[in-house]
């Protein structure tokens, strides 16, 4: 009994070093392409969801939003719940926000947009609005009649919204800020590109600018303050925020979110149906391979049988077979993918209208299709083996 379970191993240890070595490749090349189809499509997803969660929270609104109690317009008292913030260690920056409902002008061209009233600082270190800005420079602590505005509202060839913006706007042009009887002339510092519209659809101005125009109204207040945190830590800063007597309403990044959230879980539903389809791919990608390879050695197995050895061995050697396809399939497609691929688009990143994707990658994901190329792998050289040992003892030797 122990000298028939050894023939499987010894017939598999003929094959592959008496076998053709361009086929064994060819065979290993397409399990491997199999692999990094399937991993490819589910981090490309994961990327571009990444991304977009990334964009919200780094351009809109934090990992945490705190807003207005119900029935105010306003967060009160805003210097002493700055001081409460600023005592929390999961907080790692802050910045507090006034939105203007004001209107912006310019080219004879009047549109209402987000205006909002920041400390350029502040922003600076929650937000990375500072980094992309695309023409002239951000905005100064010292800038009471300086504007940036985000490339949706200044317009231009090619943008998404340019039949509602100011249509080709540039830095130095004067643009006025009216509001309840008061107006402003401001002068366009920079324009910034977030990639991500909701953020590029907003202009800012400096709270000094704010305080010179209207001194009194909107002083030690606040439409809202916006936190960042390490992700994954905002319900836990939320209890904290509570426990140091802040009433407000708080929203964490995916509360927020709005459509962006039906977005990213549109993209789920997609990278579910793609990777299903992935696994029928390369299940008969393999079947068809391991069918056709079977097929040519029937006669060669028709012998096998004639010469006393069991159709169970038989079957156990091409399952053998078809685990090394797919486990140095695997080891190739993993070496292509990590050391070809995933350096490349960190390094040029899908350029999207939403943002720069990159592939991200799910290591519990990539156990399960590791998984599923070796599972399908076994099933599609066990049925035709199966078959074949089936056949008439003579049919298969004379192939007829």
């Amino acid at each position: 009994m122990k000298s028939e379970a050894k023939i499987p191993f010894f017939l598999i240890n003929r094959y592959l070093l008496r076998g053709n070595k361009w086929k064994l490749f060819l065979i290993i090349f397409l399990m491997a392409a199999a692999f990094i189809n399937l991993v490819f499509v589910t981090s490309l997803f994961g990327g571009i969801i990444e991304m977009t969660n990334r964009q919200i929270i780094n351009t809109y609104t934090g990992n945490i939003m705190i807003a207005p109690k119900e029935g105010s317009d306003f967060i009160e008292d805003l210097d002493s719940k700055l001081k409460k913030i600023d005592q929390i260690n999961e907080v790692l920056a802050r910045s507090a926000q006034v939105s203007v409902p004001a209107s912006l002008e310019s080219r004879n061209i009047k549109r209402s947009w987000p205006i909002l009233v920041i400390n350029p600082d502040d922003e600076k270190r929650l937000t990375n609005i500072s980094e992309k800005i695309i023409e002239g420079e951000y905005l100064a602590q010292d800038d009471v009649d300086k504007i940036i505005i985000g490339r949706q509202i200044a317009g231009g060839d090619g943008v998404e919204m340019n039949a509602f913006s100011f249509r080709g706007a540039k830095v130095g042009d004067k643009v006025t800020m009216a509001f309840d009887g008061v107006s402003k002339e401001y002068t366009v510092k920079g324009i910034f590109y977030s990639k991500f519209l909701d953020t590029d659809e907003r202009a800012f101005i400096t709270e000094k600018s704010l305080k010179e125009l209207v001194p009194d109204f909107y002083d030690n207040k606040a439409s809202s303050i916006i936190l960042k945190t390490a992700k994954g830590n905002e319900d836990r800063t939320i209890e904290l925020l509570k426990e140091m007597g802040l009433s407000e309403n708080f929203y964490t990044w995916e509360d927020v979110a709005g459509l962006m959230k039906t977005v990213t879980e549109s993209f789920l539903s997609i990278n579910i149906l793609l990777s299903t389809v992935g696994v029928l791919i390369a299940a008969f990608t393999i079947f068809i391979v391991i069918y056709i390879d079977i097929v040519s050695k029937r006669q060669q197995i028709g012998i096998l049988r004639a010469i006393g050895i069991k159709p169970y061995l038989i079957n156990a050697l091409y399952v053998m077979q078809t685990v090394v396809y797919s486990c140095f399939g695997v080891i190739l497609g993993g070496i292509i993918f990590f050391g070809i691929l995933v350096p490349y688009f960190n390094h040029y990143p899908f350029s999207l209208p939403i943002g720069d994707a990159t592939l991200v990658i799910n290591y519990g994901e990539l156990i399960i299709r590791t998984e599923t190329i070796i599972i399908v792998a076994i099933l599609a050289g066990l049925i035709p083996a199966v078959t074949t040992t089936k056949m008439k003892l003579l049919e298969a030797i004379w192939g007829r």
